[in-house]
């Protein structure tokens, strides 16, 4: 969903902020095994990851409000940026991993609305297929993020009992 003008700006400003693409940044590890890029932030009711990126400041009268984006989004525009991200409706997980930022063929991809409900359809209820799992979205990625969650502040790789924990976690969320 497109963002308004002044959303649009304090993206845009994010963007060209080293500290916030460094938050940004911090909050993404790499699993062993995996080829995805690891969200371990804040986690949406759908299970994609959260991040906040700036406040608002609202016109006149308004209240001030803080811009929180989906984390695949934010990750998306700092390739492309801010203009093709809000040219573009639904990025898709070709991974089946929500919390998935690594942005490409075969992970997340631009889609549209349609194109992401067949693929979901499609997929869901393949056996083994994570999105079928019963905790739901949210559920399942809570699950993925917690063991793989480092341990050192500004780690880009997680332990390897974690990774280990991870791995499980990946089994027993696909199963």
């Amino acid at each position: 969903m497109p963002l308004a003008e002044a959303p649009m700006a304090v993206l845009a400003t994010a963007l060209r902020d080293p500290n916030v693409v460094i938050r940004y940044q911090a909050k993404i590890v790499t699993v062993p095994g995996s080829d995805c890029l690891w969200w371990q932030g804040a986690v949406s009711g759908r299970g994609h990851g959260r991040f906040y990126v700036a406040t608002v400041v609202a016109d006149l009268g308004g209240g001030d409000r803080d811009l929180c984006v989906i984390a695949h989004r934010f990750g998306y525009a700092l390739i492309y940026g801010s203009a093709a991200l809000n040219a573009v409706p639904v990025l898709g997980h070709g991974c089946d991993n929500p919390l998935c930022q690594r942005i490409g063929p075969g992970h997340v991809k631009p889609s549209s609305h349609a194109q992401n409900r067949r693929a979901y359809l499609a997929r869901r209820s393949l056996a083994g297929n994570p999105l079928g799992d019963a905790r739901g979205a949210r559920g399942r990625s809570r699950e993925l993020r917690d063991p793989s969650r480092p341990g050192g502040g500004g780690r880009r790789s997680v332990p390897a009992a974690a990774a280990r924990a991870t791995t499980a976690a990946v089994r027993r969320v696909s199963l």
